[in-house]
């Protein structure tokens, strides 16, 4: 089977939406350029096993992303473009995935089959995560090709179905940890519930499963050898069952995620479609066997996330694809002859006019990244897209859903417009680029605070910053290497000698200050 002309669009949008990211916004600090770090370091020395951040063993991720930005580095050279649009990749192909599943679940919904992939263009956050250099879109790639090898493998258990199944788990567990296995249990679990699942399946489920571990322990034992003993306990127990069981980062209530759900299913959520697509879920009880496992998928992983202790928006990222499903499947079963989606373009409107309102109502540092005129324009375009959706009524379900992804992709770009001069201040590469100069004449630049790579890539650095952790610290540092270089941080009001800057960036409400070792006292005098 294979994708039509309306298939096709969709995923334009997200390449769009991709292209927009790289045009308007530098890597974000400190995710995005601490990724960018530690794969330079390994392009630097080699060493594909182990990676690294600022010299040391680098813990908390696993390689496979770093190794897919090396092959990029490989085919296109050492740059920061093509390398970006690696995590599009694995959006396109997740909704490639989901597509499948759908076909999978209603073979006989044509119309389901072609909305899917619309409505996967057209969630906020799959597009703006599509635009982000982060794990949480290759790992849902991986998840949802688990899925579809487990739906083949409850139709047929054969083999080459399994051999999905390890593949996804093994590279799903190198691109960030075992936790796909979390992602995957209440549907192996509750099979029960949506199919007639045999012995077979659970026991060649189970088998599938341990085999893609087996793919990580591949990578992990040699590298546990090679990196010591801190980096042994940190990627084979602390990043994974450490965050789960008591969490040293993110730490948040059990109910977090319920407040992130809504922003999930927009904006679909503001849609008629999907409430009289659910009233009539509700009317006729027609939970067939494609919904009750949607619904298994979803409230599963919610549950179990909810119980981690540690949580983030994008832990459950990968469940965007079950979302999806579940809207698609709520707007097709909805009977509705004409459509005008009120609730969606009233909010387009209320967002337009907030943007073109909100110039005299910001105030503090925010004011000097301020552009009136990208406001206006981004406000004037959502509101007159609001005013088009309100006053509009669509004939079919296709328009009524085409429409909305490009107003997702509209809201996404308007987003990049209004920040551009922020994210212009944010570009510190000439900073950078003053450290390597340093570097490469023999001299000591050391970082004062933690460190997170964020020179290395943008500098191409060659060696790794010395860092110091507290005042007493560097105060010594300075007495014994006087020529040294400082890099240190201020808050943006914060009074200083400019007089002994070398050079300057800005980090948020952060001025980055580069100074001799010697003159560091004489900032505050």
């Amino acid at each position: 089977m294979q994708l039509g002309k309306n298939q096709i669009l969709p995923i334009i949008i997200v390449v769009l939406v991709v292209v927009v990211s790289v045009t308007f916004r530098p890597l974000l600090v400190i995710d995005e350029t601490r990724y960018f770090g530690v794969a330079w370091e390994m392009f630097q020395n080699k060493n594909f096993l182990v990676p690294h951040l600022n010299g040391l063993p680098y813990d908390h991720k696993p390689p496979l992303l770093f190794w897919l930005i090396n092959l990029d580095w490989f085919f296109f050279g050492v740059n920061e473009t093509s390398a970006r649009f690696i995590p599009a990749l694995f959006a396109i192909g997740s909704m490639v995935l989901v597509w499948r599943i759908y076909v999978m679940l209603w073979s006989k919904d044509s119309f389901g089959q072609t909305a899917v992939l619309w409505v996967m263009a057209g969630m906020v956050v799959f597009s703006f995560y599509a635009t982000l250099f982060m794990f949480d879109i290759m790992l849902g790639f991986w998840v949802l090709l688990a899925i579809y090898g487990g739906l083949r493998a409850l139709r047929e258990p054969t083999v080459k179905n399994f051999a999905i199944i390890a593949l996804a788990v093994g590279f799903g567990t190198l691109a960030k940890s075992p936790v796909i296995v979390a992602h995957l249990l209440p549907l192996y679990l509750f099979a029960h519930l949506f199919a007639k699942p045999t012995k077979r399946f659970y026991i060649g489920g189970a088998v599938a499963v341990f085999a893609g571990l087996a793919i990580f322990l591949l990578w992990a034992l040699p590298a546990a050898s090679m990196g010591g003993e801190k980096f042994a306990y940190g990627i084979l127990w602390e990043q994974y069952a450490g965050r789960a069981v008591n969490s040293f980062a993110h730490k948040r209530p059990f109910w977090w995620y319920l407040y992130w759900v809504p922003l999930f299913v927009a904006p679909w959520l503001l849609t008629r479609p999907f409430w009289q697509g659910l009233k009539h879920l509700q009317a006729s009880r027609a939970f067939d066997s494609g919904m009750r496992f949607v619904i298994v998928w979803l409230l599963g992983s919610l549950l179990i996330f909810s119980f981690i202790s540690g949580k983030q928006v994008h832990y459950i990222v990968p469940e965007l694809g079950g979302f999806a499903l579940l809207i698609t499947r709520l707007i097709s079963l909805a009977k509705v002859k004409k459509i005008r989606p009120l609730g969606a373009g009233v909010l387009f409107v209320l967002l337009g006019i907030a943007l073109i309102v909100a110039p005299s109502f910001i105030k503090g540092f925010m004011v000097v990244y301020l552009d009136r005129v990208a406001f206006f324009v981004s406000g004037a375009l959502l509101a007159f897209f609001g005013l088009y959706l309100v006053t509009k009524k669509f004939e079919s379900k296709l328009s009524f859903v085409s429409h909305l992804a490009w107003g997702a992709a509209l809201f996404i770009f308007v987003v990049h417009y209004i920040l551009h001069i922020y994210f212009n201040t944010q570009d510190f590469s000439q900073f950078a680029q003053k450290i390597k100069v340093l570097q490469e004449q023999g001299r000591n630049v050391v970082h004062y605070g933690k460190y997170n790579d964020q020179y290395q890539f943008i500098g191409r650095l060659k060696s790794p910053l010395k860092v110091v952790r507290d005042a007493k610290e560097l105060q010594e540092y300075i007495k014994s290497h006087p020529d040294d270089y400082v890099i240190t941080y201020l808050q943006r009001y914060t009074k200083y000698d400019k007089s002994v800057v070398i050079d300057h960036a800005k980090l948020r409400t952060q001025n980055i200050l580069l100074i001799r070792a010697k003159d560091y006292n004489r900032l505050f005098q």
